[in-house]
């Protein structure tokens, strides 16, 4: 995650501190993350580059179970020169009309530029299994469809799925133990099948 903010005392640009701990820090909402000074994910290094310490320790924190971002209004309100802030110029009172959230705003597209605004990145590992599916040669040669037989002699009502009969395979469902369709797999396109062919289908599952 990227943060870049801009203001009278200047700019930050922020990320989360996840690659300096090994364990995160878990509340009620999920993970939790310090907001410090840095670059999608790489903290900067420096003299107070971590950022802003006198009271929170952090510019504030992010929390991406949730998809929220809470800044410490206190921290930002310092110049970049002698407090490591934008100069936002919050006001932290409970009653009291201060307009803080359009100072956010104004802070993130203040430039107008690519260099304001927020960018995130996610990770996601996914786990893949393979099954294969065999049609043998006597299997699948005739359609399930009722329409195909005859209601009241049971006779097939088509010529051509007497002798020898095509059909053609569109779809793989996964069953359970309990005859319970799981899962749909959707064949890039049909095949054909019948009496002289056997077909085998891998199946990727990503889960």
């Amino acid at each position: 995650m990227t943060l870049y903010l801009s203001g009278s005392g200047g700019q930050q640009v922020l990320t989360d501190d996840s690659s300096l701990l090994n364990t995160a820090v878990f509340t009620d909402a999920g993970r939790r993350y310090n907001l410090v000074s840095g670059s999608a994910g790489t903290v900067f290094t420096g003299v107070n580059a971590n950022g802003w310490t006198s009271n929170s320790g952090s510019y504030g924190w992010f929390l991406p179970d949730v998809g929220l971002i809470l800044l410490s209004g206190e921290a930002l309100d310092g110049s970049f020169i002698s407090a490591e802030g934008i100069g936002l110029n919050t006001t932290r009172s409970f009653d009291s009309a201060s307009f803080n959230q359009g100072k956010i705003i104004d802070a993130l597209n203040l430039s107008g530029d690519s260099s304001n605004g927020f960018t995130l990145n996610s990770k996601e590992t996914l786990s893949s299994d393979y099954l294969f599916v065999r049609a043998r040669n006597s299997e699948f040669n005739f359609s399930a469809n009722p329409s195909f037989i005859s209601g009241s002699t049971g006779e097939v009502l088509f010529s051509s799925f007497i002798n020898n009969p095509k059909t053609y395979i569109t779809t793989v469902g996964l069953y359970n133990d309990n005859s319970e369709l799981l899962a749909v797999a959707k064949l890039s396109r049909p095949l054909q099948k019948d009496f002289t062919k056997e077909l085998l289908v891998r199946v990727k599952l990503d889960f």
